[in-house]
């Protein structure tokens, strides 16, 4: 029996062995294994070292890591000066603080009645700890001021307009006498004041040193002669005259520093008073049958020499119906001439209507 057990448990220890054939061996506590096993190491229980212990532990302990520190970029600041043209300060200084490297971010003061035109220092960033920029400043100008000279008489203008401009609420005065020979009779609004931004016109009225009365009449006057015509009182004369005894409707009446007496007869038409009589307003005459007006044949360019830049009357015949007007200066064809009954010589023109040949100068 001895020799078969050995043999057995040489067959045993022999056999290879495959998963399914494993078999967990549990060994009895305080057993002692047979020949052929190998005994597990024991395990070591895990103590903890008292503190009186004088061994260290060998095991090495991990020690926290330390993070950086962070340094913070250093402080800035810059200083923003607001002034005008002759560098003096519009308003309080602006203090802009941030820290280096940094974007600045700021507008501009507003300030009434100036423009920013210039810039000293100009920057983005805060690149230094202390720095000046510095904002210059200009007066907006205000709107001009016009102010128009006309004759109080006669409402023509005596003068080119003057004009002023300025800085906004900057001062502006005009002179009194701003026409020789003529005094200032009114004015629209004061001759001072200050530029706006908005357009300013004065309208002053002036009457001619020379005038010591004017009167606004509304008469007839007949003409004992045949008169000259003037443009203004002592003023150029025309190249026609009115004929004595025509009565004409007067409109104002001027003395002057010499004793004379004028009469404006509409437009720029004057005659001196000295041959002139007051007359009522004549009588509508019942116009008769009018014998036929026969006008001699003629051809002949012309041109109508009125008053510049002025038109007249052109009529179907002599002394007839007004039908259209024509500008001092026009081109026209004459095919005909008459005289009137008063001695007046009219042309006809190609259009057939006709015109007072006093008006008309041949080429």
């Amino acid at each position: 029996m001895a020799f078969f057990d050995r043999l057995l448990k040489l067959m045993t220890i022999n056999r290879p062995r495959t998963p399914s054939h494993h078999r967990k061996t549990v060994v009895p506590e305080n057993s002692t294994l047979t020949a052929g096993h190998t005994p597990a190491k024991p395990v070591q229980p895990i103590t903890d070292q008292s503190a009186d212990d004088p061994k260290p532990q060998n095991s090495p302990v991990e020690q926290p890591t330390e993070k950086p520190v962070e340094t913070q970029p250093e402080s800035a600041v810059m200083l923003v000066l607001y002034l005008d043209e002759q560098n003096h300060s519009l308003t309080k200084p602006q203090w802009l603080i941030g820290r280096l490297g940094e974007k600045i971010h700021f507008t501009p003061r507003h300030i009434d009645n100036y423009l920013l035109f210039h810039i000293i220092g100009f920057t983005t960033l805060f690149a230094s700890p202390y720095r000046i920029m510095t904002l210059q400043y200009t007066k907006k100008l205000g709107h001009p001021v016009i102010m128009y000279a006309i004759d109080y008489d006669t409402r023509e203008m005596v003068a080119s307009p003057v004009i002023q401009t300025g800085a906004v609420n900057q001062p502006f005065a005009f002179s009194r006498t701003v026409v020789d020979g003529f005094h200032l009779i009114k004015a629209s609004r004061p001759l001072t004041g200050h530029f706006t931004e908005k357009a300013q016109t004065i309208v002053v009225m002036l009457r001619r040193d020379s005038w010591t009365a004017v009167q606004r009449i509304n008469i007839f006057v007949q003409l004992l002669d045949s008169t000259q015509i003037l443009d203004q009182p002592d003023g150029q004369a025309y190249s026609y005259e009115f004929p004595k005894n025509s009565v004409w409707r007067a409109f104002v009446r001027v003395n002057t520093q010499n004793g004379e007496t004028w009469f404006n007869l509409g437009g720029p038409q004057w005659i001196n008073g000295k041959d002139v009589t007051q007359t009522d307003k004549p009588a509508h005459q019942q116009i008769g049958q009018q014998r036929a007006v026969a006008f001699k044949p003629i051809k002949q360019s012309a041109v109508i020499d009125f008053v510049s830049n002025h038109s007249l009357h052109t009529y179907d015949q002599p002394n007839g119906q007004a039908v259209k007007l024509i500008a001092d200066g026009t081109q026209v064809q004459l095919t005909g001439e008459c005289t009137d009954d008063n001695q007046l010589k009219w042309y006809r023109m190609a259009d057939g209507n006709v015109i007072l040949a006093q008006y008309v100068k041949l080429n």
